[in-house]
């Protein structure tokens, strides 16, 4: 992997989307309630998307792209209202919120391994050694709480 790909496709979303969890237990702190928290970052998401339309690449894609799009936000919704719910009314901290979720990499993999056979690709050896270090780090941290 090159740098720009590193970059681009892991640490800037890794920053990003760590930072979001932050930000989403600091706009439950400050009073949001999970529909406004939904429908703003929703809203966001959304004029971020049609900006991005008058780029390169434009209005390409059929039905079952736009399909795949309306099912990863319908995903991305659950999850993420039920991470506020879990800071905000079960008052879950989100160092502890952060990596449970974040062992979504597990479900990812193992997805695009079997249904786009990225296993054909992959060391499957190494594959089990970072599932078992992640299942034991989201079991360390899952416990965290006293």
């Amino acid at each position: 992997m090159d740098l720009k790909a590193l970059l681009l496709g892991g640490i800037l979303p890794m920053i990003m989307l760590g930072s979001s969890t932050f930000l989403m237990k600091l706009a439950m702190k400050m009073g949001a309630s999970i529909p406004l928290y939904l429908a703003t970052v929703g809203a966001t998401i959304c004029g971020t998307g049609l900006l991005s339309l008058l780029g390169e690449g434009g209005w390409r894609g059929g039905t079952r792209a736009v399909a795949s799009a309306v099912a990863m936000g319908v995903a991305w919704a659950v999850a993420a209202a039920s991470m506020a719910y879990s800071a905000s009314a079960l008052k879950v901290p989100v160092a502890i919120i952060a990596p449970l979720t974040n062992a979504n990499a597990l479900v990812a993999v193992a997805l695009s391994a079997w249904l786009f056979r990225e296993w054909k690709e992959l060391d499957m050896v190494r594959v089990a050694i970072g599932t078992v270090l992640i299942v034991i780090g989201v079991t360390v941290v899952s416990s965290a709480k006293d």
